[in-house]
C-alpha cells in the first residue's frame, strides 16, 4: 500500500509501505478519506511539532471503512465506517521512520480498547468511534477537529460568561459556533484582518476586531486557537484579572510559548478528549444546528495532496479533504 510521507522539512511524497496485519484487538480499516490539519500537519511538515526523524508518515483526521476483523473484536463489527484509523511507528518498515498518526496511508488500523481492557463500551473513552448510517465520509472526516473544539468550549465553562476567542481558522471558529450553542454571554472574535467577519457573524460572533482596532479587556474566559507567542499575549492582555485563559493552539518548537506566560494563573492547557464530546456533537446534528459540509471548503483526490497543502499555506482553503477512491 501506500502513504503520505514528510521526507525532510517542507517537502512530502507517496512511497509504498507494507499493509499492516490487525492484531487480536485490533480492526483493519480501508481509508476512504483524510483532513489536513491545518495547524498540526503543517508544524509537522516544518519539523516544529516535536523533533525526530525522518520519513515521518502524516495524517490523524480520518475515517474509513472496516475490512477485516482481529478474532478478539468485539465492539466493532464489518463494515462500519470509523474514525482515526492509525499506524505506529513500526508500521513504518524505513530507517528512522515515524507515524504521525498515519491517517494518510491506504489501511490504517483502530482498536477495541474496551474488549482488550475488559470493559463495557462507551463511546465517551476513545476516539476511533463509529460513523452513524447516512454521514457522508467525506463529511465525517469534521467530526474529529468539531468534537475536540466542542470538547475545549465544555472545559472552558462559558455559560454566561464574555467570551474572547483570539484565531480564525476552524479551530477559531468552530469554538464560536459552539460557545454561542452552549449559552455564552457574549463572544468577540480577534483575528489580523477584517476577511473574516462575515464568516464570524455568521457562527454567532457578537463582534470581530482586528489588530489595527482596539477593545477593552476584562473577558471572562479567553482562547488561544492559534499556535504563537504573539496570540497568547494578546490573550493575557484581553482577560480579565479572574479570568481564564485556554491554550488550545501548539507553538512551534522554535517559537515556543514565552514561560512567563504560561506560569500566569489564568492560564492551563485543556486536557483535550474529543471522545468525550461524540453523542454530543451527532445531537447537534441530528437537531440542524450543525451542518458537517459547511466545515469543508475543498476536497481533492489524495494524490493531490501538494495542491491541497498550498490551498491552505496561501490561505486559501479553509479545510481541505483528501480522498481515497
Amino acid at each position: 500500500m501506500q502513504g503520505l510521507f514528510v521526507v525532510e522539512a517542507g517537502q512530502l511524497t507517496i512511497d509504498e509501505l507494507p499493509q499492516p496485519n490487525p492484531g487480536p484487538y485490533e480492526a483493519l480499516v480501508k481509508t476512504e478519506a483524510c483532513a489536513i490539519c491545518n495547524s498540526t500537519d503543517t508544524k509537522l511538515i516544518q519539523g516544529e511539532f516535536f523533533a525526530g526523524t525522518w520519513p515521518l508518515l502524516l495524517g490523524h483526521e480520518t475515517v474509513g471503512r472496516i475490512v477485516a476483523l482481529g478474532d478478539q473484536v468485539k465492539n466493532f463489527k464489518m463494515g462500519q465506517r470509523v474514525l482515526r484509523g492509525n499506524l505506529a511507528d513500526r508500521h513504518v518498515d524505513k530507517p528512522g521512520g515515524r507515524s504521525c498518526w498515519g491517517g494518510f496511508a491506504e489501511y490504517t488500523l483502530v482498536t477495541d480498547v474496551w474488549a482488550r481492557d475488559n470493559r463495557t463500551y462507551q463511546a465517551g473513552v476513545h476516539p476511533q468511534q463509529v460513523v452513524p448510517d447516512g454521514i457522508d465520509p467525506t463529511h465525517a472526516t469534521a467530526l474529529i477537529m468539531l468534537k475536540e473544539n466542542l470538547n475545549v468550549i465544555n472545559q472552558g465553562d462559558v455559560i454566561g460568561r464574555s467570551v474572547a476567542i483570539v484565531g480564525t481558522g476552524p479551530a477559531a471558529q468552530s469554538m464560536t459556533l459552539f460557545a454561542r450553542l452552549v449559552g455564552a454571554k457574549s463572544i468577540v472574535v480577534f483575528g489580523r484582518n477584517s476577511q473574516h467577519a462575515a464568516r464570524f457573524a455568521a457562527l454567532g460572533a457578537d463582534n470581530y476586531v482586528t489588530d489595527d482596532e482596539s477593545v477593552a479587556g476584562g473577558f471572562e474566559r479567553v482562547f488561544e486557537a492559534v499556535g504563537s507567542q504573539a496570540a497568547l499575549a494578546r490573550c493575557l492582555a484581553l482577560a480579565a484579572p479572574t479570568g481564564k485563559i485556554s491554550v488550545y493552539g501548539v507553538a512551534p518548537q522554535s517559537e515556543p510559548f514565552a514561560e512567563a506566560d504560561m506560569q500566569d494563573p489564568r492560564v492551563y492547557t485543556p486536557r483535550v478528549s474529543e471522545a468525550a464530546a461524540h453523542d454530543q456533537l451527532l445531537g447537534l446534528i441530528d437537531q440542524h444546528q450543525l451542518d458537517l459540509a459547511d466545515w469543508i471548503s475543498h476536497v481533492l483526490p489524495w494524490q493531490a495532496y501538494q495542491n491541497a497543502f498550498d490551498l491552505i499555506w496561501s490561505k486559501t482553503a479553509n479545510k481541505v479533504v483528501l480522498t481515497f477512491t
